[in-house]
């Protein structure tokens, strides 16, 4: 067996990873409420990162609507607690923390950028699970363009708009934890972002 085949299906046994196929058909019901009788292709099907638009730019998904135009889209889903328990956000935060992927295998010889500087996508779907994993509790779809702007325009970058913190789970990532009402100039819609998330 290959070495491509056994990560693969390593990849496809990891609890990350069967949590985003559970919640795929959800985010895929927000985005045909949102662009009609769309066609929605996954860049993933053959695997994470074996697509050169997910490998090199960022972009999950393909979205394209009755008229043709389509949209590129980079897509996160997170676990219900984080959305629910104040622990789990910034301090002083009434908001979930947005994550941004800010390097790989931080602190090897293997480090690498991370998805922040291949972010290519031009929506952003960040969605945080039900408790029972039926559905969005919240959800916002950022543009990503305007997503950069503000990072750039705010003195500090992500460091003033978040907190650095080291990915301790998963290949020695880090990533931005950044509360999301900070991103509001680009948020395009949401759902359950204004009521229900204190505690």
């Amino acid at each position: 067996m290959s070495d491509t085949l056994v990560f693969a299906k390593d990849f496809s046994e990891l609890s990350t990873e069967q949590f985003r196929v559970r919640m795929r058909p959800h985010a895929i019901s927000i985005y045909k409420r949102m662009f009609g009788d769309c066609e929605i292709q996954d860049l993933r099907e053959q695997g994470v990162r074996v697509h050169v638009l997910d490998k090199e730019f960022g972009i999950d998904t393909l979205v394209t609507a009755p008229s043709g135009q389509w949209f590129s889209v980079q897509e996160k889903y997170r676990r219900n607690k984080f959305l629910v328990e104040p622990k789990l956000r910034l301090p002083g935060s009434d908001y979930p923390d947005f994550t941004q992927e800010y390097t790989n295998a931080a602190g090897t010889q293997h480090e690498s950028p991370g998805e922040w500087f291949k972010l290519g996508a031009q929506l952003y779907f960040y969605g945080w699970a039900s408790a029972c994993e039926d559905g969005f509790a919240a959800w916002v779809l950022l543009n990503v363009p305007r997503y950069k702007i503000i990072v750039e325009r705010t003195p500090g970058g992500l460091d003033t708009l978040g907190k650095l913190i080291p990915n301790k789970e998963h290949g020695r990532a880090t990533f931005y934890a950044i509360p999301v009402d900070r991103l509001r100039g680009a948020w395009i819609a949401q759902h359950g972002l204004d009521i229900g998330i204190r505690p």
